[in-house]
């Protein structure tokens, strides 16, 4: 997380979240206090061990002007061990994304 370049960050609170200054009481459900609200199967009670973790931004993030940054492992390394498309893999991808957004069905 952190502030555009042109923005001191302000006193913040003791009630107050350290990352947006959103007051606590008003923090989103699942924020940890960092930006990243937890998701996925570890939201859910009693699936905290669930060994894989998914994260999305905070509301109280993207409201306070902060940009997003992403924490934990890629989800290439965590499926498929690491194994990258490549630079062919990758243009490829892209040019069908490009197609798609066209409205050309791709199969």
């Amino acid at each position: 997380v952190k502030a555009a370049e042109d923005e001191a960050a302000p006193e913040q609170p003791t009630n107050a979240c350290s990352t947006c200054g959103a007051v606590l009481s008003e923090m989103e459900k699942g924020c940890d206090g960092e930006g990243h609200v937890i998701g996925g199967m570890a939201s859910v009670p009693g699936f905290g061990w669930w060994p894989l973790k998914v994260y999305r931004p905070c509301s109280k993030l993207e409201a306070a002007g902060l940009e997003y940054t992403r924490k934990g492992q890629p989800t290439n390394d965590v499926l498929f061990g690491g194994v990258s498309l490549g630079k062919s893999g990758s243009s490829a991808l892209d040019e069908m994304k490009k197609q798609a957004d066209r409205g050309i069905d791709i199969k």
